[in-house]
Parts: structure tokens; sequence; C-alpha cells
């Protein structure tokens, strides 16, 4: 590969998914040239929802990005809980919250990374489809050579920082050396789209049981919605058939039933097994890690996206700081990390152990898991600690507040 071949950029991009893009459009508007690699060919249209929360929200808005987001998403202030077969246990209203962005935003994630894509090109950003990271080498010159495959040729980069935002299975991380542990999930869920449901247009719900949970949460034309189950019997669920798993839908929401026309096949329902990430450490000098790449955790809180969009805020200015210094080094990139990292950690646990008892087919778990939620909805103060936590406003919870949930 000839040098005058090489791509030339401040900074470069490992991943084109929500969290790349949003770095990217932070840097850009800073006025760093930077390149974003996304080795899928085409934005394809979501089969899923997301759900923005508070400290997603507030991460958009510090970007200049909320505007354009607040146009695609249906706002939620309250979450209602139901045990299936028994009826509502309790009402999480998140107007006890304190923040400008005390509601829930669900928004489609292909609709969200478009708005993203039109703004890193309007603040001068560059986008590469079709390219997958490859490796990475310190120059004799200081910069990274950055590897890539563009529709099955080599490619080169010169960057004087590289991110890696390419998720669980992280190649960036891998090639970085970042020692890693990755733990698997007993839990499979599934996502989908369906068609709007007028019971669900002023709140979400969520039911669960032992051993299932489903989650109905209104987008602005549609509503989304999440089923757990254990993994082990996910064949099994498959193996009945599509038809079968409508009805069973239906039986625990009967509103729904007329909203379930647009799933013709499985190939309509996304799903995955979740993996929780840790690793030794995030950044090495003039790379960095982020999203799912560091923390991929239990979708139980719904904070995967939204701890993905605080890390490209702060990690946007913290690159900042170093082109403002001249110094790439591990060392100046660490403040991100150190910003992090604890809330990350936070979010993780809380998110295993709210699974623990609302996903489960344990009779202890789920008694102590309809307990804490009837606890906390009757309470004004639980609901706003609990509401607090789960909406990625906090890195911790007193001894004293967990005593109050438990007693």
């Amino acid at each position: 590969m000839l040098q005058e071949d090489v791509e030339d950029y401040d900074v470069v991009i490992a991943g084109g998914g929500i969290g790349g893009l949003t770095l990217a459009c932070g840097l850009a508007a800073n006025g760093r040239t930077t390149c974003v690699l996304e080795s899928r060919p085409s934005l394809v249209r979501s089969k899923r929802g997301l759900a923005l929360q508070p400290n997603g929200l507030a991460a958009l808005d510090n970007l200049g990005l909320l505007t354009q987001v607040l146009g695609i998403g249906k706002k939620t202030g309250r979450v209602t809980w139901w045990e299936i077969g028994r009826g509502k246990l309790a009402t999480f209203d998140y107007s006890v919250l304190d923040h400008p962005h005390n509601f829930l935003l669900t928004i489609i994630p292909s609709e969200l990374e478009m708005i993203l894509r039109e703004e890193l090109s309007r603040r001068g950003g560059v986008l590469h489809e079709s390219t997958s990271f490859l490796g990475v080498k310190h120059e004799s010159n200081g910069q990274l050579g950055v590897t890539a495959l563009r529709n099955g040729e080599a490619i080169g980069y010169s960057a004087r920082v590289l991110v890696g935002a390419d998720g669980e299975n992280s190649n960036c991380r891998k090639t970085l050396g970042v020692r890693t542990r990755v733990k698997e999930s007993a839990n499979q869920y599934l996502f989908m789209l369906i068609g709007p449901v007028d019971a669900i247009r002023q709140e979400a719900r969520q039911y669960f049981t032992r051993g299932k949970m489903l989650g109905l949460y209104p987008t602005p034309t549609s509503t989304y919605v999440f089923y757990y189950l254990p993994k082990r019997k996910f064949n099994d669920l498959r193996s009945r058939g599509l038809e079968s798993f409508k009805k069973e839908l239906g039986k625990i929401e009967p509103e729904v039933s007329d909203s379930l026309d647009n799933l013709h096949s499985w190939e309509d329902v996304s799903h995955a097994a979740p993996k929780r990430v840790d690793v030794e450490n995030w950044v090495v000098d003039r790379a960095a890690l982020m999203g799912d790449a560091v923390h991929a955790l239990d979708p139980a809180w719904a904070q995967g996206a939204n701890l993905t969009l605080q890390d490209a805020a702060v990690l946007a200015d913290t690159i900042e700081r170093c082109f403002q210094s001249s110094d790439f080094s591990a060392s100046a990139l660490r403040p991100y990390e150190l910003a992090r990292r604890k809330h990350a950690r936070f979010v993780q646990d809380q998110s295993e152990r709210t699974a623990q008892v609302t996903t489960t087919e344990n009779r202890s778990y789920f008694w102590l898991g309809k307990r804490l939620i009837r606890k906390t909805g009757a309470d004004r103060r639980l609901m706003e600690i609990a509401l607090k936590a789960s909406s990625g406003l906090t890195d911790h919870i007193s001894m004293r507040d967990m005593i109050r949930f438990l007693v």
C-alpha cells in the first residue's frame, strides 16, 4: 500500500452504530477531522425499539443533538407493572425526578442512526460503509496506522486517535490486547415492533410472572415489544410457531391482539442472548474503547444505548483536551475512563440484580421482585431513588436506602 493512498484523519472510529456516530458528531463539532468505519453496507430499518432515558437524553442535549431526536420519539412519563394473570402491581412515574428530561423517549434505532449520519455529514465528518476494521500499529511519526477492509480491498488510514465502538465482540478491543471477561446470561430476549395499541399510548407497561416477562412501549407510529424467557426454552418457543407466540402475547395483554398483523414470520422478530463484558482498561496510548465494547450488560434497565451516549459525550470532551495539549497517551485519555467506569459497573450490577427478581423462575426471587415493585410504587421517595438509579442519574445507592427497600 502506497503512503499517498493512506487517508489522514484526527480520529478514526471503528463502529458506526449509535455510539460511534454520536461520538463522531461531537468530535466533528469541535473541528476534528473524523472518519467512522461501518461494516454494514447500508442502513436497514430496525426490527426493535429503543428507550432513551434521562441520562441518554442529557448526553444528546450536551452534544447539540436532542432537538432532532425529540422529533422521532414518543415521550412516556409512566411505566406500569402488572403480574400476569393477577393484576396491576404499581405505576412508576418519571415526573418525580428533578431532571430536565424526566421521561422516556421511545424511538426506532435506525431512525436515530439516520439523524446522526445526517448530522455527521453536516458537521464535516465522514462515514465509510462496507468497511471493517482490521488492525492498528504505531507509526514512526507518532501517528496510528489503521487498516480496514472495504469491499474486499485493504484500505489504510492515519489517525491521531483510534476509538473502538464496535460492540460486545469488539475486534478493536482484541487487536489492542485489552484483557476481557465475558459472562453469558441464561436469559433470551425477543424484540419486535407491532402496530399502535391504544391502551399503551399514554404509558408503557411491563408484565411478568415466574420465567416470563413482556414489555410494551409506545413509539410515534408503533409499539415496541420485548419478551423474555429462559434461553433453554427459546428453541421450543420457535418450534411451536409464530402464530402460537402471537396468541401468547394476546393472552397476556388482549389489547395487542389486533396489532400483531405485521409479524409474518420469525424474520420480523430479532433476538439476543445478553452478555456482560468487563475489561481491564478502557484506554491505551492513542486509543479508547466505548459502549458495549467495555460494558455490555443485561437489558433489564434498558441502559445499554444510554450508557453509550454518555460515553460519547465524555470521550468527545476528553479527546478535545488531548488535542489541545497534544498528548494522546493513556494517561491523557484516562479521565474518560475514570469518569465513566464506576457508573457503568454500577448499572451492570444493578441491571443483573433487577433481572434476578423480574426474569426468574425461582419462587423466592419472584416473591421478592413483586414485593419490591409494590413497595417502590407506593412510596414516592423510594420511587425517586429507584428511578434515579435506573435512569442512569447516579452511580450508587446508599446502604440506608437499600435497607429501606427491603424492610
